[in-house]
């Protein structure tokens, strides 16, 4: 188009030069203001001078000026011509060069925006599906969506995860599920089912990771919401996220891919992407007991201390081996009620509650759970305690064994449920506060008749009939005592009969004896007169060397039942009255 357009400017030119090589000359007439003709006077003039010269012109030859005036034209216009065309010639040249450098940087330039528009369309997207309790596959989404559904306490069975690749680098993806019942399946890829379906086995955490060339360019990051927790953080590149033994439900996932370079990645922090659960294998307990000291490490609800053998726990330790990098939060506390002491401190893992070196019997233990333990475990407690035997499963620090009776515990069970599991046994009946033997009082009981007679500067009086031998223990106040406990008992023998009459509780010692026999827990009314314990090997608490009740059978003193006996002397102050008849 641009050279139609300059040669036909060519064109144009040649002719201007052609009109302006011929004379123009104004008319011979000119109109005055009448409109009459006039001669123009110079016109005329000018006609003829130029006829003179004409003629002296054609007298040498007319021919001759006529070539002269024909080449004069000519050379001017050819040359004006050849001078335009030759300029056309060089723009055209230089046009044609423009065209072709423009050409082939339109050529460039496609190539380029061909390029870019490859860069563009190049994009690496994750889609995935969920298949969810009671609802099924749902729609796929894609790229940080949510998959599954949150606030519904509803499981992911299955997931099914792809690839939308357009970028030159080569590869897949690879993912695994941890199922209930099951544990960890293969891995599969680029589409396929992990999980189950039609089983309701819930998927309890994932991992997945990039194959081939694109793990070198690209990282795959995902989180998982659980249940009881929520959202857990994010992790990346076939790391675990959401738990493992702890038996919870992945509920939800989101996944992304993300380049390497990318600042705008998830943040990875600190905290745990999955839990790890716990299990009676790793909650250990022991005790230190009585002429024992401290018992093996044990677990599972199993026994620590002893049973039958009437030895008292004096402390006890508790410890859990969680894996560190995974573990719930939280903590175990517990506390220990110990004789003459009453509750001791909180005490945490791996610390010793109760004493030791100091006699001192547990009488009752509570223990606890913190943190992210509280929220999917329940501790389960039980105690073995003197008279009674095993108690009930006492649980999250309710109190186990007993206070206030001062019976010994002897023997303990720990165990550690998931929540919504049931409990290893009987959960009443885990606490006692009153002695075993508590007889109703009779009206016809001439032993409580004659008590309501009497007075003590406490509020306790001790009822003594040799004849029966027994021992009744009131409480309560003049006219309005109510008897606690009866109890068999070994009053002195004819030949050494016990004291009678009425006396006063004034001292009290652990034990007495001689080179044979040793007594336990004695209180003391009158002189040498004791309340105390049948006869034990010298030295022993275990070997009974004279057991023998509900007869005359001492020396003056009143034997009683070594669990009795140490009620007495830890229970009834100095000050109570004491009736013997």
């Amino acid at each position: 188009m641009e050279k139609c357009i300059k040669k036909l400017l060519c064109m144009l030119l040649t002719l201007g030069l052609f009109f302006t090589s011929c004379p123009v000359y104004a008319s011979e007439y000119i109109k005055d203001v009448n409109g009459t003709e006039i001669v123009n006077e110079e016109q005329n003039e000018k006609e003829s001078n130029d006829s003179e010269s004409n003629e002296y012109v054609n007298d040498n030859s007319e021919e001759s000026t006529e070539l002269y005036q024909n080449t004069e034209v000519s050379e001017y216009h050819d040359a004006d011509v050849n001078e335009v065309n030759n300029k056309v010639d060089v723009d055209e040249k230089k046009q044609d060069e423009v065209g072709t450098e423009s050409n082939e940087d339109k050529s460039d330039n496609q190539e380029d925006e061909s390029k870019d528009d490859e860069k563009k369309d190049e994009h690496l997207k994750v889609n995935y599906v969920a298949h969810v309790q009671n609802i099924g596959w749902q729609n796929q989404v894609t790229d940080g969506m949510t998959a599954g559904t949150t606030g519904k306490k509803l499981q992911m069975e299955a997931i099914k995860i792809s690839l939308d690749n357009t970028t030159p680098y080569a590869g897949g993806i690879s993912y695994a599920t941890h199922i209930k019942n099951i544990g960890w399946q293969k891995p599969v890829a680029d589409g396929d089912i992990s999980g189950t379906i039609g089983r309701k086995l819930r998927i309890e955490s994932v991992k997945m990771q990039l194959t081939g060339e694109l793990s070198s360019y690209y990282d795959i990051y995902y989180r998982t919401h659980i249940a009881e927790i929520g959202w857990m953080p994010w992790t990346l590149n076939g790391q675990i996220s959401g738990s493992v033994g702890l038996a919870d439900r992945v509920e939800a996932i989101e996944i992304k891919i993300v380049k390497k370079d990318d600042p705008n990645k998830p943040e990875i922090t600190s905290l745990k992407s999955y839990l790890q659960g716990v299990s009676n294998k790793i909650l250990t307990y022991s005790t230190h007991v009585q002429n024992i000291g401290n018992t093996a490490w044990t677990s599972g609800g199993n026994i620590t201390g002893t049973t039958g053998r009437g030895l008292r726990v004096e402390g006890i330790n508790i410890n859990l081996g969680q894996d560190s990098a995974n573990a719930l939060s939280g903590t175990i506390k517990y506390r220990t009620h110990v004789q003459d002491i009453g509750w001791t401190e909180w005490k945490t893992l791996g610390q010793y509650s109760g004493t030791s070196g100091m006699a001192k019997r547990v009488e009752a233990i509570e223990i606890k759970l913190t943190g992210q333990l509280a929220i999917f475990y329940d501790i389960y407690y039980s105690s073995h305690i003197q008279n009674y035997g095993w108690l009930g499963w006492a649980a999250n620090g309710q109190t186990s064994g007993s206070t206030g009776i001062s019976y010994r515990m002897e023997a303990l069970r720990i165990n550690l449920v998931r929540k919504g599991n049931s409990a290893p046994g009987n959960t009443s009946d885990y606490y006692k506060n009153k002695p075993v033997y508590t007889p109703k009082p009779s009206p016809i009981d001439a032993m409580s008749k004659s008590a309501q007679g009497k007075s003590s500067q406490t509020n306790w009086l001790i009822m003594t009939d040799t004849a029966n031998c027994q021992v009744g223990v009131y409480s309560g106040s003049y006219g309005h005592w109510s008897r606690m406990a009866l109890w068999s008992c070994g009053p002195g023998k004819a030949s050494t009969p016990t004291v009678k009459g009425e006396f006063t509780i004034y001292g009290r010692g652990k034990s007495f004896g001689s080179k044979t026999y040793t007594c336990w827990y004695y209180t003391q009314f009158y002189g040498n007169y004791l309340f105390h314990s049948v006869l034990y090997n010298r030295g022993s608490m275990t070997k009974i060397q004279d057991g023998t009740l509900g007869k005359p059978v001492s020396h003056g003193c009143i034997r009683l039942d070594i669990n009795n006996a140490k009620w007495l002397y830890d229970n009834i102050p100095n000050g109570t009255r004491v009736v013997i008849y």
